[in-house]
């Protein structure tokens, strides 16, 4: 299957309407993002057959049609592979009990083999422990195992880390990241998480009131203010850099971004993009700050020179996100209303960026 095309347009009798177009291609990680409510679970029901049979609906596949005012084909013969919030797991079986079981019940021959699944989902250590004895991202990864060993043909994941606090979230990111450089098909992640997203996705469809507000690459729309503005401390900048060198005295990698150097803590070679020299890094907008000068005397590494893009600030002026351009990139910084009177900048500007921190996004536990 190369890839999934939606067509909705649904008036529903609470008055709330769909009217939207999306495609999932093979290879990438296509994300629905927005506030809840805006329709991103509904889409992802009807792409998967959960929702009936209903005017207005239409998805094909590059091989077949499922759905439209003629065709209504049943969810268990689409092949699709769902990741829900909550768990699907047998609690009378143990974890390898519940692998063995969906490797009974695949949708067809696959390549996927249940040691594969084991190493990717990092679960060998847990596979003869209950259900009931594993924690929540513990769950998640058998519940995700098990989805695959089903032998899929597209993987649709609705919310699926909502129920995990931040820091099993932010582990169990890694291996669905590890998992789309190790499948070849399409694959659909609905969040509300703006990390998760930014993280994960390489086409996002950014939907408001059921509609698509903007659509585009992780790198154009997650960057943007329109799906940042209303993030607070979430808002964030995902970047491409090249390695550069590591100094081995003081624990620093140099990366190349736009002729310009930032400095990550250790030696981080783990790489996703297909040269083996692209890394991804996020960039916290909490976490940078804006100069007119360079400072010299500060313990601050990280400090990039760029142009004001963008300006948005939020309805009491009490503060503001700005977008500010490097090279062909861009670096969000959310700073006070009074830091913006005060430096007097606007679109254009010439500035000073300095960063507290910087996440790298292309690693793994393996």
């Amino acid at each position: 299957m190369k890839h999934i095309e939606a067509i909705v347009k649904v008036q529903r009798a609470s008055g709330f309407s769909l009217d939207l177009d999306i495609k999932i291609q093979h290879g990438d990680i296509t994300a629905l993002y927005g506030p809840s409510g805006s329709g991103k679970s509904s889409v992802l029901r009807m792409i998967a057959g959960l929702e009936p049979k209903m005017p207005g609906v239409k998805v094909k596949t590059d091989a077949e049609t499922w759905a439209d005012s003629h065709v209504f084909v049943p969810t268990h013969k689409r092949g699709i592979g769902f990741v829900f919030q909550q768990t699907q797991l047998f609690p009378h079986l143990n974890v390898l009990g519940n692998l063995q079981y969906a490797l009974q019940r695949k949708h067809q021959q696959s390549d996927i083999e249940l040691a594969q699944v084991k190493q990717w989902l990092g679960i060998d250590a847990i596979i003869n422990k209950p259900i009931d004895e594993l924690s929540g991202g513990e769950l998640q990864r058998v519940s995700i195992a098990r989805v695959l060993l089903n032998s899929p043909r597209a993987l649709l994941m609705d919310e699926p880390l909502g129920a995990l606090d931040q820091r099993a979230r932010m582990r169990i990111l890694p291996y669905i990241d590890h998992l789309h450089d190790r499948l070849d098909f399409p694959f659909l992640y609905v969040s509300h998480a703006i990390d998760e997203v930014t993280y994960l996705a390489d086409q996002i469809y950014l939907l408001e009131d059921g509609r698509i507000h903007q659509s585009g690459t992780t790198f154009e729309i997650g960057n943007s203010l329109e799906m940042n503005a209303r993030e607070g401390d979430a808002a964030a900048a995902t970047i491409r850099c090249s390695m550069g060198s590591f100094d081995e005295q003081f624990n620093l990698t140099k990366l190349n971004f736009e002729g310009q150097s930032i400095y990550v803590t250790g030696d981080r070679r783990v790489v996703r993009e297909p040269d083996q020299n692209i890394l991804k890094l996020r960039i916290p907008a909490r976490d940078v700050s804006l100069t007119l000068g360079r400072n010299a005397n500060t313990s601050i590494l990280n400090i990039l020179q760029g142009t004001i893009d963008q300006i948005h600030q939020n309805s009491d002026g009490t503060s503001a996100l700005v977008r500010i351009k490097v090279g062909e990139q861009f670096i969000l910084s959310r700073i006070t209303g009074k830091s913006l009177t005060n430096l007097q900048i606007n679109t254009g500007s010439d500035v000073f960026i300095q960063i507290k921190s910087v996440g790298l996004l292309t690693e793994y536990d393996d």
